[in-house]
């Protein structure tokens, strides 16, 4: 955890806070079986340093709503 993710640097997160956001939002918002499965897509690109321009926007969207 907390390796070089030059698309959550650059919105200052790191990797377990990222992941962290999308896990509460998976507990306590995702109500539909495509919502809980893209969270858990964007939870894996992270894990792998794979993250895109709309995963961050997802990740800061849940992070306003939880």
């Amino acid at each position: 955890m907390g390796y070089f993710n030059p698309e959550l640097m650059k919105n200052n997160l790191d990797q377990e806070e990222a992941i962290q956001i999308v896990k509460n939002y998976l507990k306590r918002l995702a109500e539909t079986y495509e919502d809980k499965e893209y969270a858990a897509e964007v939870i894996e690109r992270i894990y792998n340093e794979d993250t895109t321009c709309e995963d961050i926007e997802f990740i800061l969207e849940c992070k306003k709503l939880t």
